[in-house]
């Protein structure tokens, strides 16, 4: 995320650091170690995985973690999640 904040203001930083605590809240330990939060713009949130096979099995899981997101944080006004 350090290279996320190099050129934001403090809203934008502030919104990342909820995210990822929100993020972590969600989806527990084990996911939470296996992933990172690498970008929030414009309510699109790109999530690194640790490999393919995380990726994957988030993906099954996608509307289920935009929805809690979009419940615990609504004025973030997420509308995506995309897994890399």
């Amino acid at each position: 995320m350090s290279d996320y904040f190099k050129g934001t203001n403090l809203k934008e930083i502030n919104q990342a650091i909820n995210i990822s605590t929100v993020w972590k809240n969600i989806v527990g330990n084990t996911i939470a170690k296996n992933t990172e939060i690498q970008k929030f713009k414009n309510g699109k949130i790109t999530v690194k995985t640790s490999n393919p096979i995380w990726r994957n099995e988030l993906i099954f899981q996608k509307e289920d973690l935009l929805n809690r997101l979009k419940k615990e944080e609504p004025e973030l006004n997420i509308k995506e999640i995309e897994f890399r």
